[in-house]
């Protein structure tokens, strides 16, 4: 096959204990490669022994060198370009960041094709597959990531990736610093609303305040499971929501500061998969969040 610039290519010597090992086995334990990206390479004769192609039922040997080059799949027919000026806060071989300001989807939906950060990538890279690792509710702004292929995505998929968020919540919470560990499920006959629920999936957010002010609080969040509107719902369901959730919270007199929900992606962390270097991305917090900021530690100072 002709390769395109954002096919991967990577290999990996057998070591040890892994002599008589099937290269199907692997591919798939060792390198971390997909079923269906493994399908993918076959198709093109693109998976390698010692640079020698080989089939999947090949019995491996310690010392040899596995090497894959996959295939990544067009989403050109799918995901239209748009000039959306993003703002680009990462970039290598294998991901990009993006600062995602809010109103504005990750990728497209059924109804909503256009003008999503997607459509803006799209722009930039034209032959770039466009695989979400990371995703915002429309309203919520900051770090958002995307594979440039599909290999990267899925080795993303099995990393464990240190999410931090800032977000100014109406109230005092009762606990300093502590650990919300709440199901989360759908709301019956509704498209998009969750809810506590004991049947839920399990959903567990670490919180800490960073300052508590007059009848508001700005904290720090970190996530261990990714669920749905995970931090809001934890945040309604403990009694100090997040200050302009027209969904989970109610109207407060912080609201004429913000026009949206005072949620903010502020960092992500993890280790590389390709490179083994640990990688921090941050976002610095929005002009409305930082003027919400300002508003509640000024009215804290008049109220004491």
């Amino acid at each position: 096959m002709n390769k395109n610039k954002h096919d991967i290519y990577i290999e990996l010597e057998v070591q040890p204990y892994s002599h008589g090992r099937r290269l199907s086995s692997f591919l798939r334990k060792e390198m971390g490669i997909s079923s269906n990206c493994i399908r993918r390479a076959k198709t093109f004769n693109n998976i390698f022994v010692d640079g020698q192609s080989e089939h999947t039922d090949y019995i491996l040997s310690s010392g040899q060198t596995v090497g894959i080059t996959v295939p990544d799949k067009s989403t050109k027919s799918v995901i239209l370009p748009a000039d959306m000026n993003l703002n680009i806060l990462y970039d290598d071989d294998y991901l990009i960041a993006v600062d995602k300001p809010y109103g504005v989807l990750c990728h497209p939906i059924m109804d909503i094709d256009e003008d999503t950060v997607a459509n803006g990538l799209k722009h930039i890279y034209p032959n770039m597959g466009i695989h979400p690792v990371s995703r915002l509710d429309r309203d919520t702004t900051g770090v958002v990531l995307f594979a440039k292929n599909s290999v990267v995505h899925h080795k993303m998929s099995i990393t464990d990736i240190d999410k931090r968020y800032i977000g100014m919540v109406i109230g005092i919470p009762p606990l300093d610093e502590t650990t919300i560990d709440m199901p989360i499920a759908r709301v019956p006959d509704t498209p998009m609303e969750r809810h506590f629920s004991p049947t839920g999936k399990q959903s567990v957010t670490h919180y800490e305040v960073l300052y508590k002010g007059y009848n508001a609080s700005i904290l720090s969040f970190r996530l261990e499971t990714g669920r749905t509107h995970q931090i809001r719902v934890h945040c309604k369901e403990s009694g100090f929501p997040i200050i302009h959730d027209t969904l989970y919270g109610y109207q407060c007199e912080y609201d004429r500061y913000i026009s949206r929900q005072a949620l903010h992606s502020c960092s992500v962390s993890f280790i590389h998969p390709f490179t083994n270097e640990y990688i921090t991305i941050t976002s610095p917090l929005p002009e409305d969040m930082a003027g919400l900021e300002k508003a509640i530690k000024e009215k804290s100072l008049v109220n004491d």
